[in-house]
């Protein structure tokens, strides 16, 4: 089994398929996903996919490259999706 420790699964990238491809990796081998968030809005989505997908696991923060509009709201929101259920495994927090 292949654990894939960061891959962005919400990127625009896989809009076309992104729901196939999820459900197919634990038959292709791929076991467990983390997938982070960068923004928070990236990190919701995140969430969502872990809540969705029982093999993916959501890492929510912001990324020091998409800190420059932070602001404390933004803090509490991550620290709100954290702490949400199992799915979310860690919070990384950059810039704050």
């Amino acid at each position: 089994m292949l654990f894939d420790t960061h891959a962005h699964y919400d990127d625009d990238q896989f809009d076309p398929d992104r729901e196939a491809l999820l459900a197919s990796l634990p038959e292709r081998g791929v076991g467990l996903v983390v997938n982070p968030g960068c923004t928070v809005a990236s990190s919701r989505t995140a969430v969502e996919l872990a809540h969705r997908f029982p093999h993916i696991y959501a890492a929510v923060g912001i990324h020091p490259e998409n800190c420059g509009d932070f602001c404390p709201e933004h803090l509490t929101e991550i620290r709100a999706l954290a702490q949400e259920d199992p799915d979310v495994t860690e919070i990384c927090i950059a810039g704050a």
